[in-house]
């Protein structure tokens, strides 16, 4: 299993994933040229899938463009693909590469499987997802825009190898941004995403001390920076005395680091 970031934050999210020879993405929220520019970088010539999470802009920008160009295919619920065919947001797709998953029935790819499973978001039908693979079954969480972490969350983040999780904004910044107050209410809310503190208080019940790589992604331009992610997760997980194998902060407009799990 490889993993690396390609895009996070508020601006646009896309993560890149190879399982047993084959290439995917987890969302395409940046443009395709540049996603297709950061796989080249790291000798990766093809795509054999896009998982999206859900419809908003900022996770689906070069999902369409990176189908048809690398003939990929494009995995979504059947919700967001109903919102996606009545909009035309991904333009015209062979409907050869149009590929349902619901949530909770594991679906095999590249060697091992990947699940989807729901979150609460305030999106048509979203999801987060899991991928095994290897002998060990070593396992990929992947979960952000969430507004709260409910038990089904909880339970597909537990025992991962590699989890990326999101950890958005700081209450503070957020309260004294320049945001319209709706926006503050919908972002803080049970169906927006989650702060700092509520992200070290979920790795808390679900990491494997001393095991768990952990990727804090989707941070806020505005309402978060990250070395204030970093120090607020690091000070919740060392007051309930848990150690992560590793924890970094996705960047938001530079490539990671190419990790390799086997």
């Amino acid at each position: 299993m490889q993993f690396c970031t390609i895009a996070s934050g508020s601006s646009g999210n896309a993560y890149y994933l190879g399982l047993a020879g084959q290439h995917f993405l987890i969302d395409a929220g940046v443009s395709g040229k540049r996603i297709q520019h950061a796989l080249y970088e790291k000798n990766i010539r093809s795509l054999s899938g896009i998982f999206i999470t859900h419809e908003h802009r900022d996770h689906i920008t070069g999902a369409g463009v990176l189908a048809r160009r690398l003939g990929a295919d494009v995995y979504a619920t059947p919700l967001t693909w109903r919102y996606f065919l009545r909009h035309g947001v991904l333009g015209a797709l062979d409907e050869t590469r149009i590929k349902f998953i619901e949530p909770g029935r594991p679906v095999a790819i590249g060697g091992g499987s990947v699940e989807a499973f729901d979150i609460p978001h305030d999106a048509t039908q979203p999801v987060g997802y899991t991928f095994c693979a290897g002998a060990a079954g070593e396992k990929l969480a992947f979960a952000t825009d969430l507004g709260h972490a409910t038990d089904v969350v909880k339970e597909h983040l537990k025992g991962a190898r590699i989890l990326l999780i999101e950890s958005n904004h700081d209450p503070e910044m957020l309260e004294k941004s320049r945001y319209h107050r709706d926006l503050k209410i919908r972002v803080a809310g049970n169906r927006g995403h989650l702060s700092n503190a509520q992200a070290g208080k979920l790795l808390a019940e679900v990491i494997v001390p001393g095991y768990t790589h952990v990727f804090l992604a989707h941070l806020s331009e505005e309402n978060n920076t990250p070395m204030l992610a970093f120090d607020t997760v690091k000070r919740v997980l060392s007051g309930n005395n848990i150690q992560p194998g590793r924890l970094e902060v996705a960047e938001r407009h530079i490539p990671g680091e190419l990790v390799t799990y086997e």
